[in-house]
């Protein structure tokens, strides 16, 4: 990982979906986040309190291949 770009990717359940997403300084993409929501809930953890609510997703454990920055 070193000399790579940082990057994000989304899990649900503890499993990885979809592909990791690079995020470049100079890059001038944007995301942004888009949900059409009929009686439905989606939670997100960004780790304040690990105690209280770990991560379901091992991040240790992922192993980043080239693939994920295509």
């Amino acid at each position: 990982m070193l000399g790579k770009h940082p990057y994000v990717f989304f899990t649900q359940n503890g499993n990885q979906i979809g592909k990791a997403i690079l995020l470049k300084k100079e890059s001038d993409d944007h995301y942004e986040l888009y949900a059409n929501l009929k009686c439905l809930s989606f939670e997100a953890n960004f780790g304040n309190d690990l105690n209280a609510k770990p991560f379901c997703f091992d991040i240790f454990k992922l192993l980043l291949t080239e693939e994920f920055y295509n």
